[in-house]
């Protein structure tokens, strides 16, 4: 069997004299004693400087886990202030330090961990302990830390009127939300590099019409798939908005896309064109519409057809119904399941009330109660065996709707087109694959390429270069950077060097609405992955277009 690069080198096979042997195998045997203790140990390297927060050099495996990050890659190059939930803990640990030092011993406190996966941020014991040579020269902190409580995440209530099972539900969809999101990048990454070497691919082909052909084909499921984890993101989001004028037409579209997805029934969407936008929250009514699309879905575990229509609709002065005159939208949702019994549809928006084992009976309560809050309405009609129908009408704004819809991004089939340029460009990204394939584009193209597979690594390299006078002219930066410190805070760090430097954020993650965001922290241009070869060129020549 061949031994592990880490285990300690055999004295018959390793020319290595006998004392540094001796100093490998204590070194392997002191690692893996650390990782058979329950309890998460850091050792914290401090800065002489003062100037930055203490970096962690060494974590056992149950530090990592708990942090949620791999064993293998373990924490080293995370600061104090990543492990701290919050401003407040951060001030505690780096106190509990202090005292430490100045004690020469170990101190205790309490503090909140800031995890990367789940949105957990327990209450931890520290035990922080200054360790000192014989010359009583400072050598590290070690810091030991245990959960001792795990207090569930603060939740806004969406209303005064919340109930706390309504709040359980929002607390799953925020769950569902950070799942969506990693899910999404980590998709969105398996895919980029397929992207990029597909639309190259492309454009090299052109005397074999045959193949483009088929080559158009997977180009269009890529581009569907890059689309679908955007709506991913974007309908599981929880965060909740100002009412504002929304295309409703729009907001359909993509929240029924997601909720129909991977069922075994066969959604049809229909909306009038142009259709009205309306004034509303969009968090909610997507949530409506989820509920309702879902909810048709169940009622066909066989499969079937489910058609969601949307229409123009006015309700006159004088007209007896629950509206008040004004010019609406009116959204219905029908299926052709079971049906429900007359019996029950006068209980349907009761609280508790479900006919589902494993239903909650809020769904269809909550979806009333934001109806309602919109000052609309909505209502259902069923027939055993025949199907059901819910309607619900929206009042409509004044806003806009005569834009046209921009046409689905899958209806072109031809790739972006390459641009060729010169330049220095920097890809950060802990993806090697992914590098790897843009670096191949880019070189073509005519760019000077440097590789970074972590936040730590990029930030010395743009320092280096930036001193030898060759700083990148662009830098593309992963926002999820596993193991260390985040494309955010690496960027941060490297404009803190040097203001002018050019950034631009490439992730999974990224959906239209929070670009802008990024645009107002220092970024130049947002890539949203998964970017096709063209659309890496054309970002990276205009940014550099932008310094000449």
């Amino acid at each position: 069997m061949t031994p592990s690069p880490d285990s300690p080198a055999s004295s018959a096979t390793s020319p290595v004299d006998d004392t540094l042997t001796r100093l490998q195998a204590a070194n392997y045997y002191f690692r893996v004693a650390l990782d058979q203790i329950p309890e998460a140990i850091v050792l914290i390297q401090p800065d002489p400087s003062g100037e930055s927060s203490p970096k962690v050099i060494y974590s056992n495996a149950p530090a990592a886990c708990l942090v949620g990050v791999e064993p293998s890659q373990g924490l080293r190059g995370m600061s104090l202030r990543d492990l701290a939930a919050d401003d407040a803990s951060a001030a505690t640990l780096e106190a509990s330090i202090a005292k430490a030092f100045s004690a020469g011993g170990t101190n205790e406190c309490e503090a909140r961990l800031q995890c990367l996966y789940g949105d957990r941020q327990p209450v931890c014991k520290w035990r922080v302990r200054a360790v000192f040579n014989q010359d009583r020269k400072l050598l590290n902190y070690t810091l030991a830390f245990s959960v001792i409580s795990e207090p569930a995440p603060v939740v806004a209530p969406a209303s005064p009127v919340e109930d706390p099972d309504a709040q359980a539900a929002r607390l799953r969809k925020d769950n569902l939300a950070a799942l969506a999101q990693g899910m999404a990048h980590d998709v969105n990454n398996l895919l980029g590099p397929a992207t990029m070497q597909l639309t190259d691919a492309l454009q090299r082909i052109q005397t074999s019409p045959d193949l483009m052909d088929q080559l158009r084909v997977v180009l269009t499921g890529l581009r569907r798939a890059r689309q679908f984890t955007s709506q991913v993101v974007s309908a599981s989001q929880s965060r909740d908005s100002e009412y504002q004028p929304t295309d409703a037409a729009a907001l359909i579209r993509d929240t029924v896309s997601f909720a129909s997805a991977g069922s075994n029934v066969e959604v049809r969407v229909h909306t009038e064109k142009p259709l009205r936008w309306i004034q509303a929250n969009p968090v909610r009514i997507s949530q409506v519409l989820q509920n309702l699309v879902m909810n048709g879905i169940q009622a066909m575990p066989q499969g079937g057809h489910l058609t969601v229509e949307a229409t123009n609709h006015e309700v006159t002065p004088g007209a007896n119904g629950p509206l008040s005159p004004g010019r609406y939208v009116s959204i219905s949702v029908s299926d052709r399941g079971c049906g429900i019994s007359e019996e029950n549809l006068g209980k349907l928006f009761k609280v508790a009330f479900t006919t589902k084992e494993s239903g909650n009976g809020i769904g269809l309560t909550t979806c009333k109660r934001f109806i309602e809050e919109h000052s609309g309405h909505i209502d259902v009609t069923s027939r055993i065996g025949v199907g059901t129908e819910f309607r619900i009408f929206l009042p409509a704004t004044d806003a806009d709707s005569s834009v046209k819809e921009s046409p689905a991004s899958d209806e072109n089939d031809t790739p972006v087109p390459l641009i060729h340029g010169q330049g220095r460009v920097m890809i950060v990204d802990d993806e090697a694959e992914l590098r790897c394939v843009a670096k191949v584009i880019l070189v073509r193209c005519g760019y000077e390429v440097i590789e970074c597979g972590s936040g730590q690594e990029a930030i010395k390299k743009y320092q280096n270069l930036s001193r030898e006078g060759n700083a990148p002219d662009v830098i593309l930066m992963d926002l999820t950077l596993r193991g260390g410190i985040n494309g955010s805070e690496t960027a941060q760090e490297i404009l803190r060097y040097d203001p002018d430097a050019k950034l631009v954020v490439t992730s999974g993650s990224v959906n239209e609405e929070v670009q802008k965001g990024f645009l107002d922290r220092g970024f130049v241009a947002v890539l949203p992955k998964p970017y096709e070869a063209g659309e890496l060129t054309q970002v990276v020549h205009r940014v550099v277009a932008m310094i000449r």
